[in-house]
């Protein structure tokens, strides 16, 4: 019953998308109407594949309700006549349509040649079929290679064609055939109001052009499936509950092969890592399947425990395993277009369909370079609910079509010509887009200054804020909320997307609780102080509190030397407190600090040289210890006095330490603001799910 009731929503639905397919011109209608045949027109319908199918059939039931009107021919081709890739022209039959015929026109190689050899095949077999057949009109859909092979035919043999789905963007040589197909069409229905305008820019007549939706949300928007479940459980098992498993379908992209093998398995190592049931479907028969089945193989998939691996799902079926999917994965147009009728979350892969209109539902990971970056694109995704889409549809799409066919004048001639516009594309759902806007406000609460700064997901700080420190409990609080507040003001005006407050301070912290127990001694009155809890209440984000020494160390391991290294160790070097000396010039009232030491050793002041080297051969020694007892990889020396220690701590350890541990590297950290940065660390790992 909960099915039934949320299709019934999605059928009511009413949004800008569907009031453009309200908008036909009254000119076009007229025409429509006067434009009558005194005979049936003789129709072919030429299907290819599974995908094509699921567009065609509903004009096919269209038109074979209307037998005072049409007639029908049905031309069976392609992959349907393949058993690896499920037999579908069987699906065909069982609708009770009469295969009128089944032209075997695949080469297998599943490679390049392979495929113009098909089409080549296709240009041999096609003329015999359509002399004998000799239709009115021929109707192709969309942008297969199988298609451009009928609609050359039809066109040089003076058959009328209308092409279904023409003026789109996607990505690949996809583009180009169906461009071509365009060239090569005398009659258009397309889907949305941007192929429409493509079309027209491309100087097609626009009498000629439909703008009908896609055929295929005819049966999506009335899709009434109460049984849900048992589709469900008969293709993921009985132990799967509704939106807790994906539905996979990549397919290669032709024009790079290689990188879109590479792609599909980066995909199965974040589904396997993602550990959620998976229906995996073949992909199809393009250039390159044949290395994506063997990928699949390799990784076991087939046997897997979370994967169901097939060939093909019935189409009545596979709309109710998209409706109730926690998420959709792959590349196929199918996730971009119809699933949106659901509001069923979609991740989009690399470029196959990189120009498509799509719903807020669909996230693009155009480039993943790691496993990571899909993982990461599985956890935004999976499980939500977005609003259904009518982008490309309104479900009244084979009224307009069979409409429109019977408007056509058989006397009328054939002209074309050809261009066309860019379209924009909406990167505000890319991946790459999203992760570079995610940010974190952190703050470093010094002895001197108070500091809040917006930081980008790479580390990068977007804008600073500095006030001097308050003495007392009461100024310091409201000092921190008002600057924050401040921050997560600028950072909208900045287009960054604040995911959560990181607090670095000196002390002791109990990072589980938020909570400072006891703060150095430059920072008064800062003991038992609950610090996530007044900034959390305040700002509506989650806060995470550490200290500052553990902070700077997780800014080097995300953003530093520390990066990709499995252990290491940073060293603070900071505050001097009371060390004025002569040579030093400080203002009044201004606390002595590690600067003004610096500054009166570079101005020779002797006392100042000898207490650098003091402390330099202090921290030597105890870096020699840590070396001795817990032999870290590498050692990170952090702070302003550190590009002052480096080299009498190296001189320590050529003196003093063990020689299983004097080629340990020691570096000065290159970060310029560790503490802020491993702030922002603590937020970004951890709201966006990385594992260190």
């Amino acid at each position: 019953m909960e099915t039934h009731k949320h299709l019934h929503r999605e059928q009511s639905y009413a949004g800008p998308h569907e009031l453009y397919f309200k908008k036909l011109s009254s000119k076009k209608n007229q025409v429509m109407e006067k434009n009558g045949n005194n005979r049936k027109l003789r129709v072919c319908v030429a299907t290819c594949n599974r995908a094509d199918y699921s567009k065609l059939a509903p004009i096919m039931f269209g038109i074979k309700t209307e037998p005072a009107f049409f007639e029908l021919d049905v031309v069976v081709l392609g992959s349907h006549l393949i058993d690896d890739y499920g037999n579908t022209y069987r699906m065909i039959e069982q609708d009770d349509f009469d295969i009128n015929t089944r032209l075997h026109t695949i080469v297998r190689g599943e490679d390049e040649a392979a495929m113009v050899e098909s089409v080549g095949l296709a240009l041999v077999k096609l003329p015999d079929v359509l002399n004998r057949l000799k239709p009115d009109i021929m109707i192709v859909h969309g942008d297969r290679f199988d298609a451009l092979a009928l609609a050359t035919s039809a066109a040089l043999m003076n058959i009328r064609i209308l092409h279904i789905e023409g003026g789109e963007v996607s990505g690949t040589i996809d583009d180009s055939i169906r461009h071509a197909i365009t060239k090569l069409a005398h009659y258009h229905v397309c889907c949305t109001r941007s192929a429409e305008q493509h079309l027209i820019s491309m100087c097609e007549d626009h009498d000629r052009i439909l703008l009908a939706g896609c055929p295929s949300y005819d049966k999506l928007l009335s899709a009434k499936n109460k049984d849900y479940m048992s589709i469900i459980r008969m293709w993921l098992g009985d132990d799967v509950k509704c939106k807790d498993y994906i539905v996979a379908l990549q397919h290669p992209v032709t024009t790079d092969i290689k990188h879109s093998i590479k792609m599909f398995e980066l995909t199965l190592d974040a589904l396997i890592s993602f550990n959620k049931r998976t229906l995996v479907l073949f992909p199809n028969i393009d250039a390159g399947s044949k290395e994506m089945v063997r990928v699949m193989r390799k990784k076991g998939i087939e046997h897997h425990p979370n994967f169901r691996a097939v060939k093909h799902v019935p189409f009545d079926q596979f709309i109710q395993l998209v409706a109730h999917a926690g998420c959709m994965i792959g590349n196929s147009s199918c996730g971009v277009r119809e699933v949106g009728a659901f509001g069923t979350p979609v991740i989009n892969l690399g470029t196959r369909q990189i120009g498509r209109e799509t719903g807020e539902n669909v996230l693009h990971v155009r480039d993943a370079d790691t496993q990571d970056k899909i993982l990461q694109a599985l956890h935004l995704q999976f499980g939500k609910q977005y609003p259904c889409s009518k982008i490309y549809g309104d479900g009244n799409a084979v009224p307009r079509i069979l409409k429109f066919l019977k408007s056509i004048d058989l006397q009328e001639p054939l002209q074309k010509k050809f261009c066309f516009p860019p379209v924009k594309e909406n990167i505000s759902q890319d991946i790459d887009h999203i992760l570079e806007t995610l940010s974190a406000l952190a703050v470093d609460l010094g002895g001197t200054n108070l500091r809040v700064a917006i930081v980008s997901m790479k580390g990068e700080i977007v804008k600073k804020y500095t006030q001097f420190n308050p003495k007392t409990y009461e100024e310091r609080i409201s000092l921190i909320l008002q600057m924050c507040v401040e921050a997560a003001a600028e950072a909208v005006k900045l287009n960054c997307r604040i995911l959560g407050v990181g607090i670095s301070t000196g002390g002791r912290v109990n990072p589980q609780e938020g909570v400072v127990l006891h703060s150095t001694k430059l920072i008064q009155e800062w003991n038992s102080v609950d610090l996530r809890t007044p900034l959390s209440d305040t700002l509506h984000l989650p806060v995470w509190v550490d200290n500052d020494g553990n902070c700077a160390a997780m800014a080097e391991r995300k953003f530093g030397q520390g990066k990709g290294q499995e252990n290491f160790v940073t060293l603070i070097t900071g505050t001097e407190d009371l060390l004025l000396m002569e040579g030093m010039s400080v203002p009044k009232d201004e606390a002595v600090g590690a600067l003004h030491l610096i500054q009166a050793a570079k101005l020779g002041n002797v006392k100042a040289q000898s207490i650098l080297r003091t402390a330099g051969t202090a921290l030597g020694l105890g870096v020699v210890n840590i070396l001795h007892t817990m032999n870290p990889s590498l050692v990170i020396l952090s702070g302003v006095l550190a590009s002052h220690y480096i080299h009498i701590v190296k001189d320590v350890i050529r003196q003093q330490a063990l020689s299983s541990v004097q080629d340990v590297d020691v570096v000065v950290s290159d970060l310029v603001d560790p503490a802020l940065l491993g702030a922002a660390s603590m937020v970004l790992d951890y709201t966006t799910r990385r594992i260190h």
